[in-house]
């Protein structure tokens, strides 16, 4: 069976602080308005552009009903017919600029939009995969803030240049009117006012929904993402009802909060339309008055009726903007509190000069328990046991600095891990974890992931016992494996995960509970390859487990369990120690270490929690 490695890709080049469009600049946004605006910058060509086309365009919009106006009054007051001609030669050439500027400005606008909402899944995804660490948040819940948050801010940066485009025409129009008549303009003024005060008070209503609408979607989210990942638990404990009732509820709630926010918009709509249609009666009552009284010309007023009425569209994009301001900057909020997530550790400045690949753990705290102690040498199958699972499930994550220890020391090729670069440290420590994903592809993909070469594909896949699904399996290595793998079987999926880890050949390899889901022949034949492939190379591996299959392999075990006060911290091999009370979390943990037969000889504890 052969496994092909897929093309390494280059890492890309570190986005630089400076640039406001580079995900090294997420963090730094003080406020949900920041990082808004530091968004649209990241695309303020665009946003030129697209105001400066938009613009054009909407001016030619304003000057129809003008040369319309003229060439009327030309023809009224008994004009030649070439001054008739040039007005109509002007009206034709600006619908000829209005089709131009608006196809290429909507196009400017796209770019910005799509452009935009790209800029802010980056940030959070960028923060979400630092190294550091620090984002607690569900997956669901990420993926609600980076698709339909980030999607609202980047609606946003299609409309601002549309609402610049609308306050231009604004401008020019209500210095027509006030060419034409004071009153007139005295009208568009006052209404434009009012309309933006009344709206900034309902815009506010908005952002509060929208930001209740955007939480409860994504706790919707991470409730369906649970009942589609448990749907074999949940068919076989028969609690398929009971969960789909819970989504149900929190289905409920998302939408009332939905129902809320579509209603705040909506008033906020209402509000802009009928400000708009009284101004536009206004207009005209005003304007047919000063007609009629001889204050203004008929052509004065087909033009001034033909602006007012033409700016209505103009006021309603206003109205528009103030919506789609507040669910933006109520969106940017939610994204400002993932970027701004505070980072678990530090990364360290040194890139590392590997004396060997020696682990030692030395007194170190984790769950509130002090004294974790243990050796993995290199070219050993190390195993590790711990009678308490918290600490057993943290202590693989202290080795690659996914959390710090609350006290202690811990060495990697004689190296203190918090001292060294995060990337350094991660390409040499491998762990993978009880619950390793499989991604998106096929078996063969997902095994030669990390894998240096073929031939290394091909070893992990064998000691893996990987070989084995993959001649069961329809479609055999180039077998789809699903979402999270989700068209294989729980031990097809471990055997994988496996072959993946090991095809990768780190240095140092953390192997946390790998064979659970398979079944004891085919764990014991894999325990043995994996020594054989592993002690090969002189590779350091650690197998944190308590399965006797596994420990058995393994060249020493190191046994942690919670010790009493007046135990000692350590108890050498063989002499065994009274058990401890499994009581209040926190404590000392006593280590007791030898090969697995000595300990399941001598050591009582050991051997009570290895068969449970």
């Amino acid at each position: 069976m052969t496994v092909d490695a897929p093309a390494v890709s280059p890492r890309p080049a570190a986005p630089s602080p400076a640039d406001p469009s580079s995900a090294a600049g997420a963090v730094e946004w003080p406020s949900a308005r920041a990082l808004l605006w530091g968004a649209l910058r990241s695309r303020r060509r665009d946003l030129v552009a697209a105001s400066a086309l938009y613009s054009t365009h909407q001016l030619g919009e304003s000057m129809v009903p003008v040369a319309v106006g003229a060439t009327v009054g030309q023809a009224v007051a008994g004009g030649g017919r070439w001054a008739i001609a040039l007005w109509l030669g002007v009206l034709a050439a600006d619908f000829v600029l209005l089709s131009l500027s608006f196809r290429f400005g909507a196009r400017a606008s796209m770019r910005a939009k799509q452009h935009t909402g790209h800029v802010v899944r980056m940030w959070v995804a960028e923060r979400v995969l630092r190294p550091a660490g620090g984002v607690r948040l569900a997956p669901g819940d990420l993926l609600t803030r980076a698709a339909s948050d980030a999607g609202r801010v980047g609606a946003f940066a299609g409309v601002v240049a549309q609402t610049v485009a609308a306050v231009a025409v604004l401008a020019v129009s209500t210095g027509l009117l006030l060419w034409f008549s004071l009153p007139l303009g005295a009208v568009i003024l006052l209404g434009t006012a009012l309309l933006l005060v009344v709206q900034d008070r309902v815009a506010g209503r908005l952002r509060r929904h929208s930001g209740t609408e955007q939480h409860e979607a994504g706790r919707a989210a991470v409730l369906a993402e649970d009942l589609v990942r448990g749907m074999r638990v949940l068919k076989g404990i028969g609690a398929e009802r009971t969960a789909a009732a819970e989504y149900g509820r929190a289905s409920q709630v998302a939408l009332g909060a939905s129902l809320r926010a579509v209603s705040s918009q909506s008033l906020l709509s209402a509000v802009g339309t009928a400000f708009t249609g009284g101004y536009l009666a206004v207009i005209a009552g005003v304007g047919g008055w000063l007609t009629l009284s001889g204050r203004m010309g008929l052509g004065e007023f087909v033009a001034a009726l033909g602006l007012a009425r033409f700016v209505v569209g103009p006021m309603q994009v206003v109205s528009g903007a103030s919506a789609a301001y507040a669910r933006a900057v109520a969106s940017a909020g939610r994204v400002v509190e993932v970027v701004g997530m505070p980072e678990v550790v530090r990364d360290g400045l040194d890139p590392g000069e590997w004396a060997d690949g020696r682990v030692v753990v030395s007194e170190v705290e984790v769950e509130g328990f002090t004294g974790v102690s243990f050796v993995a040498e290199r070219g050993e199958l190390t195993g590790l046991v711990v009678d308490v699972p918290g600490v057993a499930g943290r202590i693989p994550g202290l080795l690659v600095r996914e959390g710090e220890p609350g006290s202690g020391r811990v060495e990697v090729g004689g190296k203190e891990v918090g001292e060294v670069a995060l990337a350094d440290l991660r390409a040499r420590v491998l762990v993978s974890p009880h619950d390793a994903v499989l991604f998106p592809g096929t078996i063969a993909e997902n095994i030669a992931l990390l894998a240096p070469d073929e031939k290394a594909a091909e070893r992990g896949t064998w000691a893996a016992f990987a070989d084995q699904v993959i001649d069961t399996v329809p479609g055999g290595a180039q077998a789809p494996v699903g979402d999270r793998g989700e068209s294989l079987s729980g031990g097809q999926r471990q055997r994988v995960a496996l072959a993946r880890a090991l095809a990768a050949d780190p240095p140092v390899l953390v192997l946390h509970d790998p064979t659970t889901a398979v079944d004891a022949a085919t764990e014991d034949r894999i325990a043995g390859r994996l020594r054989e492939l592993r002690a090969r190379d002189g590779r350091t591996s650690l197998l944190v487990t308590t399965s006797p299959a596994l420990l058995s392999r393994c060249d020493r075990v190191f046994f942690l369990r919670p010790a009493p006060s007046s135990a000692p911290a350590a108890t050498p091999a063989g002499e065994g120690a009274p058990d401890a009370p499994h009581g209040a979390p926190g404590g000392r943990l006593a280590a007791d270490s030898g090969t697995h037969a000595e300990l399941m000889r001598d050591n009582a504890a050991y051997r009570e929690l290895l068969t449970r």
